[in-house]
């Protein structure tokens, strides 16, 4: 849990959404938005970051349309997770930044064993 009275709090846009970046006396750095959805999972402070580059590094990397293979579309789809909405395919995921399962878009990737090894690791 972070002292939220320590921080020095900056706002910002990253990727069109309004982030909270927090700087502790020490220098490390949380970064919280506020536009996800349920705002108590969106809300938490993640980190700490050694310094700002790196926690909007962190952000943008979890914000980031999960890379699914056709496997695992396949799999969604018998599970009732995979459909589209609005035109857009869309898959059942849990969010990388609140940790819920949601409806998310994604981006079509070749299933390869690099990608298999990485998911594994808990990387998208």
């Amino acid at each position: 849990m972070v002292d939220e009275s320590l921080l020095q709090i900056e706002t910002c846009l990253l990727e069109r959404r309004k982030v909270h970046l927090g700087i502790a006396p020490d220098g490390r750095v949380y970064l919280r938005v506020t536009s996800f959805w349920p705002k108590e999972a969106a809300q938490h402070w993640h980190g700490p970051h050694s310094d700002r580059k790196e926690a909007e590094m962190d952000f943008l990397a979890r914000t980031q349309p999960p890379c699914v293979t056709r496997a695992e579309i396949s799999d969604a789809s018998r599970r009732g997770e995979h459909g589209t909405v609005d035109g857009v395919p869309m898959i059942v995921m849990k969010h990388r930044w609140t940790g819920q399962l949601t409806l998310t878009p994604y981006r079509l990737v070749e299933d390869t064993g690099v990608m298999q090894v990485a998911r594994q690791n808990g990387h998208n």
